[in-house]
């Protein structure tokens, strides 16, 4: 290392006060700093460069952030804001309000757009073109909701974020806005801009539950799309709600789900009280499947939070249609205690399987989880009825897991890292519930449930196989409710009300037990339940 004895103007100038003695020194008439003989200051020829280049060095400025359309409008001002935010969730902040809450003074279309380029970027029109719709049509992040009006017109949002830019559209097409349109869009503001802060978190979530409850007098479906950056690329996912179906699926790095609500048999449906009862049963299932399949936390969490929210806020518009009907028919208390509550269902959610052992490429770290409800309401009319509800649930999963429970386990080609156990899960539950009537008499009334399943565990020590077990498990009852409805419905007047509070009690336990149950131990502590 090269260094410089004794330089204090040099030292000075860097110090950048002329006049402030150096320490250890003594000032001169003139204020300049004096050096005493017996000591040095050592200034090395890299530290004086540096110092001089940080003092004389002025960064070149950032141009002036480009915008689309002229400024001064709401959205606009919060654009500004949000463009500076490094996270997605902070940059769309509040837009998604925003842009619907135009609607309750504007009707039209409107499109705006920011880019902030970087300092020394050589400007040009070709260049700023590109990035504008780049930003509109390319982005690294998307969010598009699409709204359909009864009366034909539709509304499509669009949010679109780069590291450097952000773009909002909104286009009104197929006709025109009326006041009513107008007002039913400035409400699902709110439920827009959850639903974004959702997706554009990191991990993202569903929180999708607002747009299920749009006006279904004024607007006729709701849809949105939405590709968000999450580990290795896009994640995708599509919703969709109108008065007969609700869906929602999604895909990419964090695995991929699906799930479809079908509201066209409201006869099924039941009140908030079962509903939410069958949502917490079904919501601990999952818990229990992504506990027992080793399944991601992440994905499994956006596919509770789906289920719960698809399944919540049933429209009450198909249900009045389809009770006005001629001919429609209706469940009593002791039919619905049979049912989960919900309406018909099919879903499923998987991570994207993984292949950790080198030495055994057969191995795969995977989940995959499958769920339906099927019902059937049939018959003549009301007197000869028949009700079938079944649900069905599958899962199948595979991982890896240490000998040693504190020592994580990073399988290579070396048989020292080859101590583990490789579990192979297989389970499958099934529940039915049967209602028969002729001629307005009860004749069946049956609940069952069924569960099996099937583990299967290999142990290698220094890669070398030590054992190889499958075991099986497996539980079922079938309950025969059909004297003690009839005893009910018989009509006798001699109940009292204490009889009839105690009846409630009873269905409502009974309805607990509707939900499929996975756990063969839970079937068989269920099984001995009596009423």
């Amino acid at each position: 290392m090269t260094s410089l004895s004794a330089l204090p103007a040099l030292n000075t100038a860097v110090a950048g006060n002329p006049t402030a003695p150096s320490r250890g020194g003594t000032s001169t008439a003139n204020g300049a700093a004096q050096t005493p003989a017996s000591s040095a200051t050592i200034v090395t020829l890299g530290q004086a460069n540096a110092a001089l280049r940080a003092q004389l060095y002025t960064p070149p400025a950032a141009p002036a952030p480009l915008w689309e359309r002229a400024t001064g409008d709401a959205v606009s001002t919060l654009m500004a804001t949000d463009n500076t935010a490094t996270s997605l969730a902070t940059r769309f902040k509040g837009l998604g309000a925003a842009l619907l809450g135009r609607f309750d003074t504007e009707a039209g279309n409107f499109s705006q757009s920011v880019v902030q380029f970087a300092p020394a970027t050589q400007m040009g029109n070709v260049l700023e073109t590109t990035t504008q719709a780049q930003l509109h049509k390319l982005p690294d992040n998307q969010i598009a909701l699409t709204v359909q009006t009864v009366g034909g017109a539709q509304v499509t949002l669009t949010l679109g974020s780069t590291d450097n830019g952000l773009a909002v559209q909104v286009d009104v097409t197929k006709g025109a806005l009326s006041d009513a349109d107008r007002s039913a869009l400035s409400k699902l503001a709110g439920a827009f801009q959850k639903a974004i802060d959702g997706l554009a978190a990191s991990p993202p979530r569903m929180d999708l539950n607002g747009l299920t409850q749009f006006d279904s007098t004024v607007l006729s479906s709701v849809d949105l799309h939405a590709s968000v950056q999450a580990g290795d690329g896009p994640q995708v996912i599509d919703f969709h709600a109108d008065d007969k179906q609700r869906t929602v699926s999604s895909s990419g790095p964090l695995g991929s789900m699906k799930l479809a609500v079908d509201l066209s048999n409201p006869a099924i449906v039941g009140n908030a009280r079962q509903q939410a009862q069958a949502i917490s049963s079904y919501l601990k299932q999952f818990d229990y499947e992504q506990d027992r399949g080793h399944g991601d936390a992440t994905m499994m969490g956006m596919f509770k939070d789906a289920f719960s929210e698809m399944n919540s806020n049933y429209p009450a518009s198909a249900s009045r249609q389809n009770f006005a009907a001629p001919g429609a028919i209706s469940l009593n208390a002791e039919d619905h205690s049979l049912l989960t509550g919900l309406a018909d269902f099919s879903a499923s959610v998987s991570q994207n399987p993984t292949f950790p052992n080198p030495l055994h490429a057969e191995e795969s770290d995977s989940f995959s989880y499958q769920l339906s409800q099927t019902s059937t309401v049939k018959g003549d009319g009301q007197l000869n009825r028949s009700i079938t509800q079944q649900q069905q649930s599958h899962l199948s999963a595979s991982y890896h897991e240490s000998l040693q429970p504190d020592l994580p386990l990073r399988l290579t080609t070396a048989r020292e890292s080859q101590n583990y156990t490789y579990h192979q899960i297989e389970d499958s539950a099934t529940s039915t519930a049967s209602l028969s009537y002729g001629r307005g008499a009860l004749v069946r009334a049956t609940l069952s449930q069924s569960a099996s399943q099937s583990s299967r565990v290999m142990k290698y020590v220094m890669g070398q196989l030590q054992s190889d077990v499958t075991t099986p498990q497996q539980a079922n009852w079938t309950k025969d409710l059909l004297a003690q409805f009839q005893k009910a419905q018989s009509g006798d007047n001699s109940r009292t009300t204490l009889d009839n509070f105690r009846w409630q009690q009873t269905l409502e336990s009974i309805n607990s037990l509707t939900v499929l149950q996975a756990d063969p131990t839970q079937i068989k502590a269920a099984g001995v339940k009596t009423f």
